[in-house]
C-alpha cells in the first residue's frame, strides 16, 4: 500500500457519518525487526478532516498552538482515526467502525 493510495480518501462511519479526507498518517516505529535490526514502521492512525493546511505544517496532534495567525486560519485540528479501527478500505472511501473512534476533544 502506498502513501498516495491513502491522501486525500473520504473516511465514513458504519453508520454514514462524514469524517473528512485522510490529510495524513501517523506511523509508529514497533513493527518486526528488519535485518538492520531496526524495527519497522508500522501505520499506527490517520489524520482525518476537512481542511489540510494544519496538518500540512505538522499541527496534526493538536498539541502546537502556533502563532496567532494560523490559530485564526486553522481553528480544528484532524481528527485520529486508529488504524484498527477501519473495517472496509476501497478506492473511493474508508470505513471505519465509530465505537472504536475516541470523542472528538473540543478547544
Amino acid at each position: 500500500m502506498l502513501l498516495s493510495e491513502l491522501l486525500g480518501t473520504p473516511v465514513v462511519t458504519t453508520s454514514g457519518d462524514d469524517l473528512g479526507r485522510v490529510r495524513d498518517v501517523l506511523v509508529v516505529q514497533d513493527g518486526p525487526l528488519g535485518a538492520n535490526g531496526h524495527a519497522r514502521l508500522r501505520l499506527h492512525a490517520l489524520a482525518v478532516g476537512t481542511r489540510s493546511f494544519g496538518t500540512q505544517l505538522g499541527y496534526t496532534q493538536g498539541t502546537v498552538r502556533g502563532p496567532w495567525i494560523l490559530r485564526v486560519l486553522w481553528r480544528r485540528a484532524p481528527r485520529m482515526v486508529p488504524w484498527t479501527a477501519i473495517v472496509q478500505r476501497h478506492r473511493d472511501r474508508i470505513v471505519v467502525d465509530e465505537t472504536k473512534l475516541e470523542p472528538e476533544q473540543e478547544d
